[in-house]
């Protein structure tokens, strides 16, 4: 799985691969600050992920998935933007024929349920 997670100092950096380190079922293979990028092998849900690196205090969406096949099932990404400072990216990832992953991120909305 690759990350895109708000890392702006070698602090950050420390901080989000303290919160990976010793989590069962997930190995960090790279975390590039410049890139704001965090790659993991994992057997575990992406969900979990992203909640174990969102423990070290920032941001993360998850921004691919890869896997021992060689399959393309299909992936899209989506922007969304509206009035005032809504603004946001969503991604969608068909992981098999029946299963798609939807992960992402949206800001500036205002309190409340929105669907």
């Amino acid at each position: 799985l690759e990350f895109t997670v708000q890392m702006q100092c070698q602090d950050c950096a420390e901080a989000v691969r303290a919160a990976l380190q010793g989590a069962p079922g997930v190995r960090l293979l790279e975390l590039r600050l410049e890139a704001q990028t965090v790659l993991v092998e994992t057997t575990e849900a992406a969900e979990r992920v992203r909640n174990l690196l969102e423990n070290s205090g920032r941001r993360a969406v998850l921004k691919g998935m890869g896997g021992s096949d060689d399959a393309n099932l299909g992936a899209a990404v989506a922007a969304l933007s509206g009035p005032g400072a809504a603004r946001g990216l969503v991604r969608f990832l068909q992981v098999s024929p029946t299963r798609c992953v939807v992960d992402g991120a949206v800001d500036g909305l205002p309190p409340g349920p929105h669907g």
